[in-house]
């Protein structure tokens, strides 16, 4: 009755255009690198000041929502993720894109984003409070569990070399080591450079790594995985796959939904790392793993459906305790605040009826999505046609756009090409690109918690091995360890006969 009510406050012409021009905004700033929902957000806030809450906040919420989703656009015709949370779908959308289907490739993200979406917004309407409630018992012995769980997700990212992706991760930790310490306020690692006191941004690394080593590639001309003038048409009828492909994901979809929904309830991890750790989960789960990175829909449908989840999951937290789940619902915060609206457990007293058009809203804010999405899918399957010669100078604008927009320094856009040349090298001695961003991301988590915990015990680990929450995701590291030894062991005995 009360998201009936949701609805309704949501229904003028007003808000409804204001959720699609959100959806749209947000699809296009996703779609090109470096330029993320969070951008989109930081841009977009200062429109709202003048609206009704009930319009200014559904349109952030819409630009959340369609900058999310649009990630998957770059991701699979150009092999660039737009954002951090369409790593994963790199690996398997852009081969299917090389081999003449990326309107299959875009319809199985687009559907299954809208799923992921849905289906976190339904948590969220109805289980959103009990489920922030158990969120709150974790302390930084459970955030430490649960952030070393997800880089044991580096052994399956590592393509069958275990050992590479080690490294790769631990370069990846050792470059986040960078900058000042969150806890001490000491510098570390900068060798005298001021412009490294804040540490490496993630927006130039995740540009450098991925876009510009991915032009380093295609211009030496070795790889022809990409060649992007190598189709003039592509047909696609209805969302580009059948029922029965539809059917045969709904349980990756369930499971994916799931890791979306959980990583993102916790904060400061969110969408970055649920596609990862989802693909990671399905690919293990899989009766055919050795498919993955080569262009199957299952590995999509588990990026896709799990950032999109995630969502909802970063919206719960900040709903009902008032705490931001990622940097793009830090400025949602920031939109509440501007309207004089403080989010946590008495809003659902003080101002229900907000509440639940909110609920409203996103719920609307992923169908609009889905149709922008649909009905643009011819248009973007038509950006295989465009020779790389004309692509590849755009694609390089728009990174350089931005690495230097995140921070507006100029700094930033030397960083991106050195990482660039970075990423070109690890890949040609065959070293995994996604470790290393998860490494990134996950370890000034995974220091400061573990930090935390070691002085609220004065110095013991004890604390965190009897937690039972945090005994589960321990318990599960050493598993997922133990699986990718033996998986490694079974290729290589395959390898050797």
């Amino acid at each position: 009755m009360q998201l009936i009510e949701g609805f309704l406050a949501i229904s003028s012409m007003t808000t409804i255009l204001l959720i699609f021009i959100g959806v749209i905004f947000g699809i296009t700033f996703g779609a090109i690198p470096g330029l993320s929902a969070f951008t989109c957000l930081a841009l977009m806030l200062p429109i709202t000041f003048g609206m009704e809450p009930i319009n200014g906040l559904s349109f952030l919420l819409a630009v959340y929502v369609g900058g999310v989703s649009g990630g998957l656009i770059s991701a699979i015709l150009l092999n660039i993720p737009g954002t951090p949370s369409s790593i994963a779908t790199c690996f398997d959308g852009a081969p299917m894109a090389a081999r003449g289907e990326a309107g299959k490739a875009l319809g199985v993200g687009i559907v299954f984003s809208f799923i992921g979406g849905l289906f976190s917004a339904i948590i969220l309407t109805y289980f959103g409070p009990p489920i922030a409630k158990f969120a709150l018992r974790f302390s930084p012995y459970e955030y430490f569990a649960v952030i070393l769980f997800a880089l044991t997700t580096v052994s399956s990212l590592a393509s069958g070399n275990m050992i590479n992706g080690l490294i790769s991760c631990l370069l990846g930790i050792s470059l986040s080591f960078v900058g000042i310490d969150r806890l001490s306020s000491y510098t570390r690692y900068t060798m005298g450079y001021s412009q490294l006191d804040s540490g490496f941004s993630i927006v130039p690394l995740l540009i450098g790594v991925f876009a510009v080593a991915q032009i380093l590639d295609i211009a030496e001309g070795e790889k022809k995985h990409l060649d992007l003038s190598q189709r003039k048409t592509v047909k696609i009828k209805g969302f580009g796959f059948s029922l029965k492909e539809f059917f045969g994901q709904l349980q990756n979809a369930l499971y994916s939904g799931l890791i979306g929904l959980g990583v993102g309830i916790l904060p400061g991890i969110g969408g970055n790392i649920s596609n990862l750790m989802s693909y990671a989960f399905i690919k293990k789960r899989s009766k055919y793993p050795e498919k993955f990175g080569t262009g199957i829909i299952d590995g999509i449908v588990a990026s896709e459906t799990s950032n999109n989840a995630a969502v909802g999951g970063a919206l719960i937290i900040l709903l009902t305790l008032g705490i931001p789940g990622d940097n793009a619902t830090a400025m949602i915060l920031a939109g509440f605040m501007v309207h004089g609206i403080s989010p946590g457990p008495l809003l659902f007293e003080t101002s229900a009826a907000l509440v639940y058009a909110l609920f409203a809203a996103f719920i609307l804010a992923n169908i609009v999505m889905l149709v922008c999405e649909i009905a643009g899918l011819n248009l973007f399957v038509k950006l295989l046609s465009i020779p790389k010669a004309i692509l590849l100078p755009v694609v390089i604008v728009f990174c350089f756009i931005g690495s230097f927009s995140g921070n507006n320094n100029l700094f930033d856009i030397t960083l991106m090409v050195a990482f660039g040349f970075l990423g070109y090298l690890m890949k040609k001695f065959k070293f995994p690109l996604s470790p290393l961003v998860v490494g990134f991301i996950l370890a000034p988590l995974l220091e400061e918690n573990l930090r935390r915990s070691l002085m609220r015990s004065e110095g013991s680990l004890m604390p965190i091995l009897t937690s039972p929450i945090a005994a589960v995701f321990l318990a599960g590291t050493a598993f997922m360890i133990w699986r990718a030894i033996v998986s490694e062991r079974k290729q290589a005995q395959k390898g050797e006969k």
